[in-house]
């Protein structure tokens, strides 16, 4: 599994979070990201800050953990400095097609369910956390929850029906709690 923890749509292309901006890298402009995600390697363009504005790529390197960046219209330190803590966003079509897996980005709009078939709500952010990824979702109500992305409390995922199935005990457990 290949872990990406949010997206969005901008012209009707979705965009997968892919990093932030670390600092500038060199003295030409290059900016380093921090992510495992070699789709970075592969975009013409990316998409860096809230307002998703779009840079040109003129060259992407790996260096270790961290890909450096040399951006169309940034040209020197200066330039790269005042990109740093932006989050970078590419082109979903940017992504290698996975077989028999999926990445995490996929989880968001999936129903949760348990063994008999009740829906707890749709996961609507997957977020990074200490010891793993937690599933956010809206309940029924409209309030939210959290379900830790483990094998303890998450069963099989089916991505044709559109469902992550959970234990029905557990989860009623927990729908208590957030009914407080």
């Amino acid at each position: 599994m290949v872990l990406f923890c949010g997206y969005s749509m901008s012209d009707g292309q979705e965009k997968i979070l892919v990093g932030v901006i670390g600092r500038a890298h060199g003295v030409h402009g290059a900016v380093r990201v921090c992510t495992e995600n070699d789709g970075l390697l592969r975009s013409k363009k990316v998409y860096l800050g809230s307002e998703q504005d779009e840079y040109s790529v003129r060259h992407a390197g790996r260096n270790g953990r961290f890909v450096t960046l040399e951006l169309e219209g940034v040209d020197d330190r200066d330039q790269a400095a005042a990109l740093t803590g932006l989050e970078v966003r590419i082109d979903r079509s940017s992504l290698k097609k996975l077989k028999n897996s999926f990445y995490v980005c996929d989880l968001i709009g999936l129903s949760i369910c348990d063994e008999s078939g009740h829906v707890w709500g749709r996961v609507d952010a997957v977020m990074p956390s200490g010891a793993h990824d937690l599933l956010r979702y809206v309940r029924p109500n409209g309030g939210t929850g959290l379900v830790p992305f483990v094998s303890a409390y998450v069963g099989q995922i089916d991505m044709e029906a559109g469902t992550i199935q959970v234990q029905a005990d557990w989860m009623s457990e927990l729908d208590a709690v957030y009914e407080q």
